[in-house]
């Protein structure tokens, strides 16, 4: 059978539209329904990178649920594991769970580091997020959180202070005080350095200048946070270093690391997790999401035992943090990460994306840089590029590659980034079909006029 796309009909179809109408009458606009087109696809079933909508068209997904299918949709094993499971119990909340231990002990086990660890599982990213904050401020006493700009934590009020864009904040007023932000380490775009070396070492002695300076205008500083890979700021990986960097900075200032991997993690970008790619980095407080269930609403926060001990019993979770279902796809989803080989696969498929990418170059001028690491993989489109003023065309590229039968992100800091998030079972074939679609995309929407 033919790969995706298979287009029966132009997109949106006749069932599709229909369903648009009943959506757009029933749901909110502030939902995510429509984030990457206002024709959206509406979806009846999926398969690996493979998803069919109401109309019977089939579309090559190349964003898996913003990072959350590393495994693929519907895997035969993560399906499996979660009907077993559904035939047992689906909530424990304030019970033990033989599956959640053995999740908990799992993800410990590949976090690793010498420090004692605990987790503590949440439903959400967000959720995540605002418990390493929350418990960074408890163990240290201090109340300030140094985040970057175009960094992304979550919507819910105890992340969004961290947002990078401000259009999420508008209307809501004075949020959780104490967040400041620097900027991060991107050279395509950084007021310090274009080079990832100067780029890097500069930014560190940003903060280290207004940790240092008595008249900065900063209090005392509990915890940065991060992300290894700007996911939703435009697949930006910090330069190598960085982290050790800002690790020994933490050291000095007695400052805690929190690292936000929920769309970087689990094999994503060739590693178990992106930190893992510098020696000697160990976050104090691990956030993760997304794909460490497969699909199912899940997240995780692993902190060092010392600083989850400074939190009293019963001030974190909720409901259903942990949910018994979730843990199992989980368990099901990090076997088939590991037996399938899926750091390496992402490693290997990730370098052939970004050559792919490349060579779109000398056919678009728009392309100003291709990066990415693993499969986290992004192409930042230019007006110029001498000057590198963004083309901000993402949205109206995404709309275009859908109705070609393709998923794919737009992001970045200026709505100016074509991103791409497949599942980690696609093949080079797809890449190729992705890239095709990339390029016809390109000739229709890319002219900076």
């Amino acid at each position: 059978m033919k790969r995706a796309p298979r287009l029966r009909v132009p997109h949106p179809g006749p069932r599709t539209r229909e369903h648009l109408n009943r959506i757009r009458n029933s749901e909110t606009r502030a939902g995510l329904t429509f984030g990457m087109s206002p024709e959206t696809v509406v979806v009846e079933r999926a398969l690996g990178a493979e998803v069919e909508d109401v109309d019977g068209n089939v579309f090559l997904d190349f964003v898996a649920g913003f990072g959350s299918l590393n495994a693929g949709h519907c895997h035969p094993r993560v399906v499996e594991a979660v009907r077993e499971q559904a035939g047992k119990v689906h909530q424990a909340m304030s019970l033990g769970s033989r599956t959640r231990v053995e999740l908990e002990e799992k993800v410990l086990s590949l976090v690793g580091g010498p420090s004692p660890k605990k987790i503590l599982f949440g439903a959400t990213g967000s959720e995540a997020a605002e418990t390493a904050i929350k418990l960074a401020r408890r163990a240290t006493g201090r109340q300030e959180v140094v985040g970057f700009t175009g960094g992304f934590h979550g919507r819910t009020m105890g992340a969004l202070p961290f947002m990078g864009r401000k259009n999420q904040r508008e209307g809501l007023g004075a949020l959780v005080p104490g967040a400041h932000h620097v900027p991060y380490p991107y050279p395509y775009r950084n007021p310090v350095a274009r080079e990832a070396k100067e780029c890097a070492e500069g930014i560190i002695r940003y903060i280290d200048e207004f940790m240092s300076n008595p008249v900065s205008g900063w209090g005392e500083v509990a915890a940065i946070i991060i992300e290894p890979v700007q996911g939703n700021g435009g697949m930006i990986p910090a330069p190598p270093g960085f982290l050790r960097k800002l690790r020994a900075l933490c050291d000095r200032h007695g400052v805690l690391l929190i690292i936000d991997e929920v769309m970087s993690g689990f094999s994503r970008t060739g590693e178990m997790f992106a930190f893992q790619h510098e020696e000697g980095v160990e976050p104090d407080l691990l956030v993760l999401g997304k794909s460490i269930s497969g699909g199912l609403p899940l997240s995780a926060c692993v902190v060092k035992a010392e600083i989850a001990d400074a939190s009293s019993p019963g001030t974190e979770s909720s409901t259903y943090a942990g949910n018994v279902l979730a843990c199992a796809s989980g368990l099901a989803s990090i076997a088939v990460y590991e037996e399938e080989e899926l750091s390496k696969r992402a490693a290997e498929l990730g370098g052939i994306f970004l050559r792919r990418l490349e060579e779109l170059t000398e056919r678009h001028a728009v392309i100003g840089e291709v990066r990415g690491r693993g499969l986290m993989v992004a192409a930042e489109l230019v007006r110029d590029r001498e000057s590198r003023e963004p083309l901000a065309i993402a949205k109206v590229a995404s709309d275009l590659a859908l109705k070609k039968g393709l998923f794919l992100y737009p992001g970045g800091h200026y709505g100016n980034v074509l991103a791409f998030l497949p599942p980690l079972v696609i093949d080079e074939g797809d890449i190729d079909t992705a890239v095709g679609i990339v390029d016809e995309v390109l000739l229709e929407a890319g002219s900076p006029n």
